[in-house]
């Protein structure tokens, strides 16, 4: 056997296990059907939205954020330009002098943190969120959270359940896939106490996070994810409100798509290295024993084993060359008369990728049935055709730029 193939059975069998076990979670806490149930209570809140050149879907997002369902004299709106050069701040002057209940806030560019930092010292409200100006929620998103928080005083952050907002091209069905299947994984992390992001679009915080563990911090360009650490370094809760839709827009091409990836990963490695002291510290829970070291292997398997099919398919390639150049014989391929099973490939390595692929579906689907996602057929083709194409880029891009300790670019 292929001494190098280890690698590849290593990562196929840690892949299963870890999917078996969430799907043990899932059917352990049914059901995640929506209640219609309101809150006893409703806090005062602040959206705060930091923009930086977002001219094209600025208003759009505060529009969003003005038409929840939600008592208007306990939302504000709070929008915090970070610098922009183009129409961002013209745009958001406008909104803040047509109502009242938006504030409009210019500083020089210093990086989203910032941003988010002006704004949380600036407001007064019990519940603080954030919401990225490329995003957009759905009307009963905010009370969908305030629900969450009211059930357990100890939690102390909610994220919700991001989808992708009209995808139209091959790449943008391609994410909506793979956002359906991040649903799914994030619920089952939540029922398992170990979120490991606060993703900008509609996360909500107690205010009293801020004053028990700081303000967010530059973190790698990746503030979403350090302050979820944070947070589960100092013991504080976080959940995910499954039926709270937030949509947010997402690349439109590959090398777009590359570059934001590329920061999440390296974000997710570079963090994981400032917070080393919680892998496989019991302390810290399934976040500290289960989810950062899975994590960081999957990490891990993903380039190797895109490096090991890159090398087998080389090898191969090269042999049939050589073949060509000694023979002169052209290869080709049989073709079977007949069909017959003898010829099936049953050997572990082909059960473990048809496992984990019948897995992964499964996985989507339950994601679509948590969070009543709308995904065509073709959708699951463009997916399983190109991501494990592109992913090993940003994966091998992550990896180097945390070996040289440099931050990936937001932009």
């Amino acid at each position: 056997m292929d001494i190098w193939a280890l690698g590849i059975y290593a990562s196929l069998f840690l892949s299963l296990y870890f999917e078996v076990f969430l799907f043990i979670s899932f059917f352990e806490r049914r059901p995640y059907k929506k209640t219609l149930l309101k809150p006893h209570r409703y806090p005062t809140v602040s959206m705060l939205v930091p923009c930086f050149n977002e001219e094209r879907t600025l208003a759009q997002t505060v529009d969003s954020l003005l038409a929840l369902d939600y008592p208007q004299e306990k939302l504000e709106v709070v929008i915090v330009d970070d610098g922009s050069t183009d129409r961002t701040r013209a745009i958001g002057e406008e909104l803040a002098r047509k109502n009242p209940r938006i504030t409009f806030i210019h500083k020089e560019n210093g990086g989203k943190y910032t941003a988010l930092n002006l704004g949380i010292e600036r407001s007064t409200a019990e519940l603080v969120g954030c919401l990225d100006a490329d995003s957009f929620v759905a009307p009963d998103a905010l009370i969908e959270v305030v629900k969450s928080l009211e059930a357990d005083p100890a939690i102390m952050a909610v994220t919700p359940a991001m989808k992708v907002y009209r995808p139209r091209t091959i790449l943008e069905a391609m994410q909506a896939v793979e956002y359906t299947f991040g649903i799914f994984y994030k619920k089952m992390f939540d029922n398992l106490a170990a979120l490991n992001v606060l993703p900008g679009p509609f996360s909500i915080y107690r205010r009293d996070v801020f004053k028990k563990i700081g303000l967010f911090r530059h973190a790698h360009n990746t503030e979403d994810m350090e302050i979820a650490f944070r947070m589960h370094a100092n013991g504080l809760k976080i959940v995910n409100a499954h039926t709270a839709f937030v949509y947010t827009t997402v690349p439109k091409t590959v090398r777009g798509l590359i570059k934001q990836r590329t920061r999440w990963s390296q974000g997710f490695l570079q963090n994981s290295r400032d917070y080393k002291y919680m892998y496989f510290n019991p302390r810290y829970g399934n976040f500290g024993m289960l989810v950062l070291p899975l994590g960081l292997s999957a990490f891990v398997g993903g380039i190797y084993t895109a490096g090991y099919t890159l090398y087998r398919s080389a090898s191969f390639a090269w042999m049939r060359v050589s073949d060509l150049w000694a023979t002169g014989i052209p290869p080709h391929l049989p073709v079977a008369a007949n069909f017959t099973w003898y010829y099936i490939n049953t050997s572990m390595m082909v059960f473990l990728i048809v496992a984990v692929f019948c897995m992964t579906i499964a996985s989507i689907a339950l994601g679509h049935r948590i969070a009543q996602t709308e995904l065509r057929a073709r959708s699951f083709v463009y997916y399983f055709a190109l991501f494990g194409f592109i992913a090993p880029v940003w994966l091998a891009r992550a990896a180097v730029g945390a070996m040289l300790s440099r931050d990936a670019s937001w932009r």
